[in-house]
Order: structure tokens, then C-alpha cells, then sequence
């Protein structure tokens, strides 16, 4: 059996984490001018990631992921199992796509806003993915945009296909009424305090 890490060695894992997690931290900040792309005061915490990534089986089948920003999600759909070949990863900062390109290079990545990308005549419009993963500040967006996104990303999943989005706020990024009206329902799918600030995420589907 292989031997576990020195005392030495985990410190210097140690290190290379915060370091990497500091850098995250400054080239988020540092886009945090455009609110149409950044939504947070700091990238989203390992915990949440945890969280937001709970549901999906690999096994399903491909996996899209929107907002990936620095990674922090896209990082986790590995860990859970889900194949860099597999994951497709949306970014509309060009700032953060090269960073994701960088660190992932196996992941296919798409520079745009998710509703062109996904859209008809956008580059995926051919695409069909299993779930999908969300990192995008909805909030901060108007309701006509929120409805946008949301149609084209479940036009891009199978008939079972879910879609799992955080938020900060205390319900829902889009009401029960605008839903509803595409179709679809919100599940809450657990609350993180761990996380700056607390979140919560949603499985969006297809109403049954």
C-alpha cells in the first residue's frame, strides 16, 4: 500500500491550497466591477461546491456547467466522478475562461453568456446533457433574463434533466408564477451556512 503523505508534505499541500484559494480570491475580486458576471463578495466555498454538486450521477451521463468562474464548481464535478471529457463548462469572462482553460484542460470550455451559447444558433444548440450546474448570480439579473437562461439551458437537457442553482436570496431566484409558466418547479435541496454568504440551493426540473 502506498505510504501516507509526510507531516512535510501535507504543510506544503497545505500551502499550494491557500495559495491557490488566495489567488482565486484576488482575480474574483478584482472582477467584481461587473456585477452582470460576479455575484458574491468571495468565490463560492468548498462546502457549497459539496452541495451543489450532491445530486448528480456521473453515471447519467454528460454534464453542463454555467458560470463556472474560477473553477470552484467544475473542480467538484471531478471529484464527484464526473469525467473532464464529459463537462461542459459555460464562462462569460474571458478573464476566467483562460484561468478554467489553464486549470482544466481536458474540460471542454465555451466563452459567452449562457443564454447565446445555449441558444439557438449558438455553438451547443446541437448539445443534450444529463443535469446541469449553476454558478450564476441570478439575482443580479433581470426576471426577463433569469426566464432566458433558464429556457436555454433546459433546452439543452434531457426530458429528466435538473438544474441545480444556488442563491443567497431567501427563496427561489425565480418565482413560483415564472416557473410555472416554463414549466418547471424548485426543490430546495439544502441551506449552507459554511459558506460567505450562506446560500441555498435549488434542484430546478420539469413539472412532472
Amino acid at each position: 500500500m502506498d505510504s501516507e503523505p509526510s507531516v512535510a508534505e501535507r504543510i506544503r499541500q497545505s500551502r499550494r491550497r491557500i495559495q491557490s484559494e488566495s489567488e482565486d480570491a484576488l482575480r474574483f475580486l478584482g472582477r467584481l466591477r461587473n456585477a452582470r458576471m460576479v455575484g458574491a463578495v468571495a468565490p463560492s466555498g468548498p462546502a457549497l461546491a459539496r452541495r451543489i454538486v450532491s445530486g448528480i450521477d456521473p453515471a447519467r451521463g454528460a454534464v453542463l456547467e454555467v458560470g463556472a468562474g474560477t473553477g470552484v464548481f467544475t473542480a467538484a464535478l471531478i471529484a464527484r466522478g464526473v469525467p473532464a471529457e464529459a463537462l461542459t463548462a459555460v464562462e462569460a469572462d474571458p478573464v476566467f475562461a483562460a484561468l478554467l482553460r489553464a486549470r482544466f484542460p481536458e474540460v471542454e470550455i465555451v466563452e459567452g453568456r449562457a443564454e447565446d451559447v445555449l441558444g439557438e444558433g449558438g455553438p451547443l444548440a446541437d448539445r443534450r446533457y444529463a443535469d446541469a450546474v449553476s454558478g450564476l448570480p441570478l439575482l443580479n439579473f433581470p426576471p426577463t433574463l433569469r426566464r432566458r437562461i433558464l429556457e436555454a439551458i433546459f433546452a439543452r437537457l434531457m426530458e429528466d434533466g435538473a438544474l441545480y442553482q444556488f442563491t443567497y436570496g431567501p427563496r427561489a431566484p425565480l418565482g413560483r408564477g415564472s416557473l410555472a409558466a416554463l414549466g418547471l418547479v424548485a426543490e430546495p435541496a439544502g441551506r449552507v451556512w459554511r459558506n460567505l454568504p450562506p446560500a441555498t440551493v435549488y434542484r430546478i426540473r420539469r413539472h412532472a
